[in-house]
C-alpha cells in the first residue's frame, strides 16, 4: 500500500504547513475584511472555504484536535453565511482568537509536539453562537445491524480464494479482515478527497491492505461515490464505524467480517455496521451563553489519541520554502538550454583549437623542411648559374613564397576558429547575465507576504491603546529577495507600533485639533532603481522638536547650549535608550525600538530617514537593496589589497593633495564644500603598509544617514557587480567587514561595511567631544 498519507512523511507535512500557513493568513485577512463590511459575502464565501479546506487537510495528516477545532468554526462561519449568525464585535473577536489558537496548534505540531492548552471557554463561546439559533442536533451515529439485506455494492464485488489468501496473510494471524464500504457525499465542496480522508482515519486501527478502485486512483482529483477499503485490524466494529464520523463527507458506512467460505456464497450473511450521515455540527450543545461569558471550567477531557506523540521524524516547519510562479522556472529551464548549448558549443571550439594545435605542429614540421630544401638549393643555383642571376633570383623568390605559405591554410582556420570563440563567449555572457536575473526572480518574494500581517497588527495595537486607526496598504506587489523579507519584518513591526503609539493622537485630542476622529496609517512599497523603498506615514501629532531637545539634554546626549536643528533631532530618536514617552506601556517607552530599526537596516546595507511636521504627521523612510546576494560595489586598492565598497553607501569620491588635510583635536578632516569630512585611512585601519610621498590621495566619501566619512585610499577601481559571500567563525565579527567576494581573476576581496565604520567613527568623536567638555567645565 502506498505510504503517500503516512502523518509522519516529511514531504506531506511540509506541504501541509505551507497550505495551512496559506489558509491561516485568507482566513484572518477576510475575517478583518468582515469586520469592516459584515455584508461582505464574498468575505465570507472565501473565509467557509478556507477553514473548510484546512480542516480537510488537518485530517488527512491525522491533526485530530485541529480538525475537530476548526469544523467548530466551520459551523460558526456556516452561520454566517447563512444569516443564523450576526457579525458583531464580539463574533469577530472571538473568530481572531480561534485564528490565534490555530496558529498555535499549527506551531506546536511543527515543533514535533500536540497542542493541549485548554481552550474550552472559547469552544463554548463558539457553541453559544449556534445554539442561541440553531435546533439541537440528533445524535452523532446510529449504529445497526443489517443481516438480511446485502450491501448494494459490497455484494456484488466478491474476493477469489488467491486474493482472500494474499489479504490474510497480510493481516497475519491475530487481526480480522473487514471489507468497509464508503458512500461519500457528492455536495461537499471537497469531496474529491473524501477518499483519502478515510484512508488517513483508518491507518490507527490496522493496515488498509487493499482499496476498490486503487489507492492511486483515489490520489488523483477525482470524485467516488463509493470505495471499498479492506482493512486487517483487532479493533471492533463499533470502534471503527465511531472513527468515520466525517460530517459533511461521509454518507454511508458498511463494515462487515471477511471469510473465505462467505466470499464463495451470492451474499455476505454477517452483521454490517452502518454509519447515517449526521448534520455538520458539535456532538453536543453547550448550553446558551453570550459569548463574552468567561466563566472558570474544568479542563475538558483530553480528545481520543491527544496524548499519543509523534515517534520517529518530527513535522518541521516549512523551512526557506519559496512558492515561484511556473513561468520563471519555464524561463529558468530555457536559460539553463541555452546554457547546455553553448556548453555543447564550447566543446566543438576546444576540439577545433585541438586541431589546430595538431595542424599548426604539422605545418611547422613542414616549414622547416621547406625552409631547409631552399637552403640546399641555393649553393646548386649558383654553381649551376653561369651568371644568370636573374633566374636564379626568380627560382628563390618561387621557393620562398612557397616557404612563407606554409601557414596561409592554418592562418584562415584559426581565425575562423577565434571568430566562433569570441561569438560564442558573448553568447555566453549575455545567457550568464539573464540566467543571474531569472535565478534572483525565483528568489524574489512579493512583500505582501509581511504586509499581510499588519492589518491585525493595526487592529490589536489600536483596540489595546483605545484608538481608532485605519490602515492603507499600497504597492504590496512589490518584489524584493526573500532573505531580504526575513529580516524586514520586525524592523517594520517596531516602525508600526510606534506610529499608531507615538504619532497617532486619542480620539478626543484628534477631534480637539479638528482632525477626523480615525488615524491613518500609510504603509507602502515601491522600487528605486535597484532599491526598495518602504515608507510608514501616519497622520498624527508628528514629533515634537522641543520634547526631544530636552529629553537629549537629560540623557547627556548633547550639551545644553546646543540647539538642534529639525533633521538633527529626527536622527535622535535613533539613539540606544532615547524615548519621549510619557509613561512605560506594554506598547513602547522602554527606549527599545528605532535604534534596533536602524542598526537592522543598516545590517541590509540600508538607511533609514524619518521626517515629521508637528500637528500633521510623520513619515519613516526606509531604503534596502532588492537583494543581499549579489551588489553593486565600488573596488578600491589599499596597498596591495582590493576591497569593494557598496555603492549604496557611497556619496561621492575625491582626489585631494596632502596640503588639504588638516587636523582637529588629532583628527585628520578636509573640507568638502562648506563641510567639514572626518578622514579614516583605510591602510592604518587595517594595518597595510601605505604608500610613501604620494603627490594626492583618492577619497571616498560614504555616509548612512546624517553621518559622514570620507576613506583614504590608494586609488580607485572602478564599479562591479560582487557576490557576497559570508564570513565565518573567527573572522565573523572582524569589525569594518561585512563579507568577501571573488572577482574575475580569482583574488579575494574583502567588502567594507561601512555602518560599522561609522559607528566606530561617531563613538570616538563623541568620546573626543566629552573629553574636550570634561576639561572646559
Amino acid at each position: 500500500m502506498s505510504d503517500y498519507l503516512d502523518p509522519q512523511n516529511e514531504e506531506l507535512l511540509k506541504d501541509f504547513f505551507i497550505e495551512a500557513e496559506l489558509q491561516v493568513e485568507i482566513l484572518e485577512k477576510n475575517i478583518l475584511v468582515l469586520e469592516d463590511n459584515p455584508s461582505d459575502s464574498d468575505a465570507v464565501d472565501e473565509i467557509f472555504r478556507a477553514a473548510h479546506t484546512l480542516k480537510g487537510a488537518a485530517g488527512t495528516v491525522q491533526m485530530e484536535e485541529l480538525a475537530k477545532f476548526t469544523h467548530l468554526c466551520e459551523d460558526v462561519l456556516d452561520g454566517i453565511r447563512s444569516g443564523a449568525v450576526s457579525v458583531t464585535g464580539d463574533v469577530i473577536d472571538l473568530l481572531l482568537s480561534s485564528i490565534d489558537v490555530i496558529k498555535a496548534i499549527l506551531e506546536v505540531r511543527a515543533a514535533g509536539g500536540v497542542y493541549d492548552e485548554d481552550i474550552s471557554t472559547l469552544q463554548e463561546n463558539l457553541s453559544a453562537l449556534l445554539s442561541q439559533d440553531k435546533p439541537k442536533v440528533p445524535p452523532k451515529a446510529s449504529i445497526k445491524s443489517d443481516t438480511a439485506t446485502p450491501p448494494p455494492s459490497a455484494g456484488g464485488v466478491k474476493l477469489s480464494e488467491y486474493e482472500y489468501l494474499e489479504l490474510k496473510e497480510a493481516a497475519g494471524d491475530q487481526a480480522g479482515l473487514y471489507r468497509l464500504t464508503v458512500t461519500f457525499n457528492e455536495d461537499n465542496p471537497m469531496n474529491t478527497v473524501g477518499a483519502i480522508q478515510v484512508y488517513a482515519a483508518l491507518k490507527p486501527f490496522g493496515g488498509v491492505l487493499k482499496t476498490e478502485p486503487e489507492f492511486e486512483s483515489l490520489y488523483e482529483d477525482m470524485f467516488f461515490p463509493e470505495v471499498i477499503y479492506y482493512l486487517a485490524s483487532d479493533e471492533e466494529k463499533e470502534a471503527i464505524a465511531d472513527r468515520l464520523h466525517i460530517p459533511d463527507v461521509i454518507v454511508d458506512v458498511k463494515i462487515e467480517d471477511i471469510s473465505l467460505e462467505e466470499e464463495e456464497e451470492e451474499y455476505p450473511s454477517e452483521a454490517s455496521v452502518a454509519v447515517e450521515k449526521t448534520p455538520s455540527a458539535e456532538e453536543k450543545k453547550a448550553p446558551s451563553v453570550k459569548p463574552e461569558d468567561t466563566m472558570d471550567k474544568e479542563p475538558s477531557e483530553p480528545e481520543k489519541h491527544r496524548d499519543r506523540k509523534p515517534e520517529g521524524k518530527k513535522g518541521g516547519g516549512t523551512g526557506s520554502i519559496l512558492r515561484v510562479d511556473s513561468r520563471r522556472i519555464d524561463n529558468l529551464l530555457n536559460l539553463v538550454s541555452e546554457t547546455v548549448i553553448t556548453k555543447a558549443t564550447f566543446n566543438q571550439i576546444s576540439n577545433l583549437f585541438a586541431a589546430g594545435l595538431q595542424n599548426l605542429q604539422h605545418k611547422r614540421i613542414q616549414y622547416r623542411e621547406s625552409l631547409q630544401s631552399l637552403y640546399e638549393m641555393i649553393p646548386r643555383l649558383l654553381e649551376s648559374g653561369n651568371g644568370e642571376s636573374r633566374r636564379i633570383k626568380q627560382e628563390l623568390e618561387d621557393r620562398l613564397n612557397s616557404v612563407l605559405s606554409v601557414f596561409d591554410s592554418f592562418e584562415g582556420e584559426f581565425k575562423s576558429t577565434v571568430t566562433k570563440f569570441k561569438s560564442t563567449s558573448q553568447s555566453l555572457s549575455r545567457t550568464t547575465g539573464e540566467l543571474q536575473e531569472a535565478v534572483m526572480q525565483i528568489r524574489m518574494v512579493p512583500i505582501s507576504q509581511i504586509f499581510s500581517r499588519f492589518p491585525r497588527l493595526i487592529r490589536d495595537v489600536s483596540k489595546s491603546l483605545h484608538k481608532n486607526v485605519r490602515l492603507e496598504i499600497h504597492g504590496e506587489d512589490t518584489e524584493l529577495d526573500k532573505s531580504v523579507i526575513d529580516d524586514l519584518l520586525d524592523p517594520l513591526i517596531h516602525c508600526v507600533r510606534n506610529s499608531v503609539d507615538h504619532g497617532i493622537e486619542n480620539p478626543e485630542e484628534r477631534a480637539a485639533a479638528g482632525k477626523n476622529q480615525e488615524g491613518l496609517v500609510v504603509l507602502s512599497a515601491s522600487n528605486e532603481g535597484n532599491m526598495i523603498v518602504i515608507q510608514i506615514e501616519d497622520d498624527g501629532k508628528g514629533i515634537d522638536v522641543e520634547s526631544i531637545h530636552r529629553k537629549a539634554i537629560d540623557k547627556k546626549l548633547i550639551h545644553p547650549d546646543k540647539r538642534l536643528s529639525d533633521l538633527e533631532a529626527f536622527n535622535l530618536i535613533f539613539e540606544p535608550g532615547f524615548s519621549t514617552a510619557a509613561s512605560v506601556t506594554d506598547i513602547s517607552g522602554r527606549g527599545v525600538g528605532l535604534d534596533v530599526v536602524r542598526k537592522q537596516i543598516e545590517k541590509l546595507n540600508g538607511s533609514v530617514h524619518v521626517w515629521s511636521e508637528k500637528g500633521k504627521g510623520t513619515k519613516l523612510t526606509i531604503k534596502i537593496p532588492l537583494t543581499l546576494a549579489i551588489i553593486q560595489g565600488l573596488l578600491v586598492k589599499v596597498g596591495e589589497e582590493i576591497y569593494a565598497i557598496p555603492i549604496t553607501s557611497v556619496l561621492d569620491s575625491h582626489r585631494i593633495k596632502p596640503e588639504d588635510i588638516r587636523q582637529i583635536d588629532n583628527h585628520e578632516v578636509f573640507n568638502l564644500r562648506e563641510d567639514v569630512i572626518s578622514l579614516v585611512r583605510l591602510s592604518r585601519l587595517f594595518r597595510l603598509p601605505a604608500q610613501e610621498e604620494v603627490t594626492h590621495h583618492f577619497v571616498v566619501v560614504v555616509g548612512s544617514g546624517d553621518k559622514k566619512m570620507g576613506l583614504m585610499v590608494d586609488s580607485l577601481i572602478g564599479e562591479e557587480d560582487v557576490v557576497i559571500k559570508s564570513l565565518r567563525d573567527k573572522y565573523t565579527n572582524s569589525p569594518g567587514i561585512a563579507g568577501a567576494t571573488i572577482l574575475g581573476d580569482g583574488t579575494v576581496s574583502l567588502i567594507i561595511d561601512v555602518s560599522q565604520l561609522l559607528e566606530l567613527g561617531y563613538r570616538q568623536e563623541r568620546a573626543e567631544r566629552q573629553k574636550r567638555e570634561a576639561r572646559i567645565y
